[in-house]
């Protein structure tokens, strides 16, 4: 019990307990392949583990899998140390977001976006989509809602959009611009989280906005340190049983990482 409630205190002295209502925790991929447990609205975050491998995708199923992908195209669970969950055989992969028991993902190899279900571990749905010149392809979010999937993407720094696909769709709609004030960076994902509310962080200094999915506008909701920030996953921040188990687990990852140096 100590070990769970000294957990849990670490976890609050970084600011992932404070402000629980007005917005969500999420896990968040760095360029150096960390993995963080951030809160989005104070910014403040403790490791939680690494991928082992560069990605721009990351993906959080309703039991706590983390799902990525590498370059090739491989799925990975890394929930833990990295296991191979199959081929999808995309390259490039922008961004995943779990729905349905399954993946939405897109691959700026091939211009297209695709669904793996984690059932028959196979890509059963794939679609190229026509997108606005030069556009690169960094998060996808499916909106439960609606079954639409909205993409953001960029074709330069600080020239960032909104664009939504729906369902069966081959062509994105330009929802709107989505601007930001993290200098020489881009918009690096999007998410929902459960409340149907889209999110966006930023790659450079980890900007966390709210985005209209109307109009694309956004709302600044915490700035950060320099980061690199590749991919994030959206959580609804815990009950206290769950923060509980939570703070245990990093508490242990923490004394096996100090025994192992």
């Amino acid at each position: 019990m100590q070990l769970i409630k000294t957990s849990i205190a670490a976890i609050c002295w970084a600011g992932l307990c404070s402000v629980a209502a007005s917005a969500p925790l999420t896990y968040v991929l760095n360029t150096n392949t960390t993995i963080d447990l951030t809160n989005v609205a104070t910014n403040g975050s403790v490791p939680y583990g690494t991928t082992t491998f560069a990605s721009n995708s990351l993906a959080l199923g309703p039991t706590g899998t983390l799902y990525s992908a590498n370059s090739p195209g491989m799925l990975w669970d890394v929930t833990g140390p990295p296991i191979p969950v199959g081929p999808t055989g995309k390259t490039q992969i922008g961004d995943l977001d779990y729905a349905n028991n399954g993946l939405w993902g897109y691959s700026n190899g091939s211009s297209e976006l695709f669904f793996f279900d984690l059932g028959s571990l196979s890509v059963t749905y794939s679609q190229a989509i026509n997108l606005p010149a030069n556009a690169v392809v960094t998060g996808v979010a499916h909106q439960a809602s609606s079954g639409d999937v909205f993409l953001s993407a960029n074709n330069g720094l600080n020239n960032d959009f909104l664009l939504r696909v729906p369902s069966f769709a081959t062509s994105a709609t330009l929802v709107g611009p989505m601007s930001h004030g993290d200098a020489f960076s881009f918009i690096s994902d999007i998410d929902f989280d459960a409340s149907g509310t889209l999110y966006a962080m930023t790659w450079f200094n980890r900007y966390f906005y709210s985005v209209s999915t109307l109009t694309g506008s956004t709302s600044l909701i915490s700035t950060g340190p320099h980061r690199d920030t590749t991919a994030m996953a959206l959580n609804p921040v815990p009950e206290p049983a769950s923060l509980a188990a939570l703070g245990a687990s990093l508490l242990f990852m923490a004394r096996k990482r100090r025994r192992t140096r």
